[in-house]
């Protein structure tokens, strides 16, 4: 049996860790969606992409649909997660997927170094989320 006022300091940092975790999206995901919907490159992109997939975006319509919808997802998962502050099996699934997927595409010469890195980011965060909470959001036998 735990303390309750030890068990309200780990549920904080749960809470705090799940904020950060969703904050990257939070302010990438806004950004690229309106920059994919512009078809504008963006003057960093060459540190992020590769040459010929940044020129297949910006010249292929059903390449910005599909990122078009993986931003604004990608934005309604983290801002869920944000705001609930309790991760669910969806929070953990994504993140594994997204994280596998970038670097299937880094070492495919898809993405660069940064977007592998994110990648790894997002497969520690989806062992956090699991770790810290389950990561089913199931309710406590208390509620």
């Amino acid at each position: 049996c735990t303390h309750p006022y030890r068990s309200k300091r780990i549920m904080a940092a749960v809470v705090s860790l799940e904020s950060l975790l969703a904050l990257p999206w939070l302010i990438l995901c806004p950004l690229n969606f309106v920059k994919v919907l512009i078809n504008k490159p963006s003057p960093l992109a060459h540190h992020f992409v590769a040459k010929r997939s940044e020129e297949c975006q910006k010249s292929c319509d059903i390449a910005r649909m599909w990122a078009t919808m993986f931003w604004a997802l990608q934005f309604i998962m983290a801002l869920h997660l944000a705001v609930n502050r309790r991760p669910k099996w969806m929070h953990v699934l994504a993140k594994l997927v997204i994280g596998g997927l970038l670097l299937l595409n880094f070492s495919n010469g898809v993405v660069k170094l940064p977007i592998a890195a994110a990648g790894g980011f997002e497969l520690v965060s989806a062992m956090l989320l699991l770790l810290f909470s389950g990561g089913d959001g199931a309710k406590h036998k208390s509620q």
